[in-house]
């Protein structure tokens, strides 16, 4: 068993000795913080700009942001599950005090300049579940409209992928441990599904991420929905590289998003 890798922000030694300083603004010096579990890139990385997708995946990954969480000091990913509710760890938001000051942004991409970025404000606390490292946010609306009515949202699905399917997760993030103080933009990570009953809540896979990555969406290549919640990578070194990462299996993001009415 490998043993799941942590960069609390409490350990600062830690977060000094992997190059991964918490966020204080949005320069990019300053904005790549691994959030307070470590999820790993599996062996070389191969993950893309979302900018390089078309039809389908691109419009999924219109739905996945990035995550300011100032009360923390951190960053995160989160996708929308509907007009106005955004959906990420709770490890990176586990309260309605950490949520405050907390905003998305949708189209922090390649090509749009920091000054360009649309930001929501996602600080309604609704939920969380400990036990599936899950939150539910509430974003306000932006000159009149829902950021799910601009960018769209994601459908879980309702049934759980199987071993060997094939997968991707889009995620905001760079590979900080190669190039310091780079921008953590919105990525896609092809993968496959490596155990699908990993854990009792989780499947595992081999799509590339990183601390940052935590909250974000894993997708069927086949159906483009919504099949695990990433949230922790496992073993390799302190250099951002490992064996898999794992996410929280459909069937329960399912359940708990019925008990908000979703």
């Amino acid at each position: 068993m490998f043993k799941r890798r942590y960069l609390g922000l409490a350990a600062v030694g830690l977060l000094a000795a992997c190059g991964a300083p918490p966020e204080v603004d949005e320069s990019l010096s300053s904005d790549t913080l691994a959030s307070t579990e470590s999820t790993v890139i599996v062996g070389s990385v191969d993950w893309k700009s979302s900018t390089a997708l078309t039809g389908t995946q691109a419009t999924r990954a219109n739905a996945v942001g990035y995550l300011s969480i100032p009360a923390v000091g951190s960053r995160c990913t989160a996708w929308l599950v509907s007009d106005d509710v955004l959906i990420t760890n709770n490890h990176c938001i586990g309260s309605a005090t950490q949520a405050k000051g907390a905003k998305a942004s949708f189209n922090y991409i390649d090509g749009v300049a920091s000054g360009s970025r649309i930001y929501y404000d996602c600080s309604t606390f609704i939920k969380t579940w400990s036990n599936l490292d899950m939150t539910a946010l509430r974003c306000a609306a932006l000159n009149g409209q829902k950021p799910g009515q601009v960018y769209g949202k994601l459908t879980v699905s309702s049934t759980n992928a199987a071993t060997n399917a094939s997968v991707y997760v889009i995620h905001q993030n760079c590979d900080y441990y190669s190039s310091s103080g780079c921008a953590p933009t919105k990525k896609f990570s092809p993968g496959t599904i490596m155990n699908a009953n990993y854990s009792s809540t989780d499947a595992s896979y081999n799509a590339d991420t990183l601390g940052g990555s935590s909250g974000s969406p894993v997708l069927s290549t086949s159906t483009n929905q919504v099949i695990a919640l990433h949230h922790y990578g496992f073993g390799g070194n302190s250099s951002g590289r490992g064996t898999h990462n794992s996410g929280v299996r459909a069937t329960l993001i399912k359940s708990a998003l019925a008990e908000i009415g979703l």
